[in-house]
């Protein structure tokens, strides 16, 4: 094994310990808090109002999060290849049902001004998981890798403003407005990663091409 590829699969060892490590913490807090009462203050009675869409949510999320890695890793993927198609299938099944509970919780949230980032997050979580679905069935798999990728990242990133929100302190030293630094934290929590992403998947190789 040569040094660059031992570099490689540490790093990507480092990089899904992490992930893994802050899906469980996400996964644990709020189903801990939820198990100890915690109902949005926004929840009343009825169907359009009720808890279901955080359930939805949670259920939704807890699939891909939980799924995402083992879908990610090549030599799983191709040697239980049966697995990785019940297993995509169940993903995108829970990404859409969490974006659509996410989307309808965000229009009863308490931050007003936080309603823009996390609606705009719903919508394309929502849209990603479709086009991933749309790719494959169409057996377009570079498309659909790409996209699930997205749906993947945009599942993280309610873990990232989940994280955020708890932190024992401020990550924002500038802002001592408490509103402000959680509208500043839901932006940055989705649109950070997503052009992280969209660097590795589409910049760089468009600039590694040869015309």
């Amino acid at each position: 094994m040569t040094k660059a590829t031992l570099l490689n699969k540490s790093f990507w060892f480092l990089f899904w310990s992490f992930i893994i490590g802050l899906s469980v913490f996400f996964y644990v807090t709020t189903i801990l808090d939820y198990s100890y009462g915690y109902i949005p203050e926004n929840f009343k009675r009825g169907f359009w109002d009720s808890k279901i869409w955080f359930i939805c949510h949670i259920v939704g999320a807890s699939a891909a999060l939980l799924l995402g890695p083992l879908q990610f890793w090549p030599k799983f993927r191709t040697r239980f290849i049966r697995y990785h198609r019940a297993a995509g299938k169940i993903f995108i099944f829970g990404s859409l049902l969490a974006a659509v509970g996410a989307f309808r919780i965000n229009l009863m949230y308490d931050c007003v001004a936080c309603r823009y980032s996390l609606g705009i997050l719903s919508v394309i979580w929502f849209f990603v998981t479709a086009a991933a679905w749309w790719a494959i069935k169409n057996k377009n798999v570079k498309a659909h890798r790409q996209f699930m990728i997205r749906s993947y990242t945009a599942s993280l990133a309610f873990v990232f403003i989940r994280i955020s929100s708890i932190l024992p302190f401020n990550p924002y030293p500038f802002i001592d407005d408490r509103t402000q630094q959680r509208i500043t934290s839901e932006w940055l929590c989705w649109v950070i990663p997503f052009m992280v992403i969209e660097l590795y998947m589409v910049w760089l190789p468009s600039l590694r091409k040869r015309i």
